[in-house]
This record gives structure tokens, C-alpha cells and sequence, in this order.
């Protein structure tokens, strides 16, 4: 279940000479401004508007900005252009930014890597493969042999990607003796297809 909603925080507040408009008292306003902002999980993730209350502490009349006569919502421009938007109120926004640019980095790392490993296969080299939707399974590189690669086919299949992983911790009997024979650019443009999805040595 995601958690999320809407909070405020207090960004200024001010004294105001203005007059209460309910019991005519003056100099016993005072003026207060707030930054709405979105939460997930209570975390801050965006601004949203900013808004502004006044306070009459003789009569304790609160007014919001709708209700305020127009000397008290001049005021409360005033105070609300000065004050300004808290950095932290954007965190949310900062770590999806943060996290997706560490996932691309990341994944052109991977990529840089695979390009570089699948020109020159190596024995027991281990490729994560996928055949088709909701199939995946491992090949094992057995033999090299100038152009020629023979790849051992592992004997299980796994329905998510992520199950890769626990196929490799079979890996030690659970790969076929029979070769799967191809060539070098065979492999490399399995590759580029989208066919090999990494690379172990």
C-alpha cells in the first residue's frame, strides 16, 4: 500500500498593523505563510501552491487567503514573494532523478562490458538468454574454436528474468552435454536483438 497525501510547513510569519476586520483591533494581526507540498511514504516529493492564514490574537478570528479583505491579502503577497520554497521539499523529485540517472549509467556500464566479452567468448562464460515471453535460461560456453562457439544449453527454464539467479546456482550439473553450435556474429547479434541480456566471466 502506498502512503501518501499532502502536508503543510511554516515558512514566515509577520506581525500586520492592519485592523482586524472583526473586532476593529489594530496591531494584533499577524500574518502566516505555508508551502503545500506532496508526500509519499511521508517523504517530501514536490511543492505544490503556497498558502496563508491571519490571525487576530485579541478576537482569534482566523482568516484565510479567500477571506481576507483586500489590505490583508496585499499583505500576504508581499510576504508570500519573499518567502521562498524550501530545497527540501523537492526530495522526492531529487532521488527519482537520482535513481533513474544511476540506472542508466549503470545499465550502459552493462552494456560497454557485454559488447566487449561477446567478441571474444571465453570458456565458461555464461550468457542470460531469453527465448521467447516469459522464458529464460542460461548457456554455457564449452568450446572455442576459432570463429565457432559451442554453448552448452542449461536444462531449466525460468518464467522471470530475476529467476536467473537461482538457475546459476545449479549450474554446476545442470547444464546439457549436447552443443548448441554458432558462430561469433551469431552471438554478437543476439546481442544487439536483445537475445543475450548479460554476461558472466
Amino acid at each position: 500500500m502506498v502512503v501518501y497525501g499532502t502536508k503543510n510547513t511554516k515558512l514566515t510569519g509577520a506581525q500586520i498593523i492592519d485592523k482586524c476586520s472583526n473586532c476593529g483591533t489594530s496591531n494584533v494581526m499577524e500574518m502566516h505563510v505555508f508551502q503545500k507540498f506532496a508526500h509519499v511514504f511521508w517523504m517530501p516529493f514536490f511543492p505544490m501552491k503556497k498558502l496563508g492564514v491571519s490571525q487576530c490574537n485579541h478576537c482569534k478570528q482566523v482568516l484565510t487567503q479567500k477571506e481576507m479583505p483586500p489590505a490583508l491579502t496585499t499583505t500576504y503577497q508581499t510576504l508570500k514573494a519573499q518567502a521562498k520554497t524550501p530545497i527540501w521539499t523537492f526530495a522526492g523529485i531529487g532521488l527519482v532523478i537520482a535513481l533513474v540517472t544511476i540506472g542508466v549509467i549503470s545499465d550502459r556500464r552493462k552494456d560497454e562490458k557485454n559488447a566487449k566479452l561477446i567478441v571474444s567468448p571465453q570458456v565458461n562464460d555464461i550468457y542470460e538468454v531469453t527465448l521467447g515471453y516469459k522464458h529464460y535460461t542460461l548457456y554455457k560456453v564449452a568450446i572455442v574454436k576459432g570463429d565457432s562457439v559451442f554453448l552448452s544449453v542449461n536444462d531449466y527454464e525460468t518464467n522471470k528474468a530475476t529467476g536467473l539467479k537461482d538457475l546459476k546456482k545449479k549450474r554446476g550439473n545442470a547444464f546439457s552435454e549436447d552443443f548448441l553450435p554458432l558462430t561469433k556474429a551469431e552471438l554478437k547479434e543476439m546481442l544487439e536483438k536483445g537475445e543475450i541480456l548479460d554476461i558472466e566471466r
